[in-house]
């Protein structure tokens, strides 16, 4: 956002149009409600704490379940 909307309305088109071109699951933040959440990462505030580790996998986890299922074959 720091370099202007037009800089990040481009960039944050990036990974959307990926996942459509190739048409794969796109997950938009996989540290959504771990990022800047107290308790949720290490003292150097960029890695996730056993705690964010934990609630990344619980909100990440329907997507992947859904993409597996989705996997054509004997599983």
């Amino acid at each position: 956002p720091n370099l202007g909307p037009d800089y990040q309305n481009a960039f944050d088109a990036i990974f959307p149009d990926l996942a459509k071109k190739y048409d794969v699951v796109l997950y938009p933040f996989f540290l959504d409600g771990v990022a800047g959440q107290p308790g949720m990462q290490l003292e150097d505030g960029l890695h996730p704490s056993v705690e964010g580790v934990d609630q990344i996998v619980e909100r990440i986890l329907p997507t992947v379940e859904k993409v597996i299922a989705a996997v054509p074959g004997d599983s």
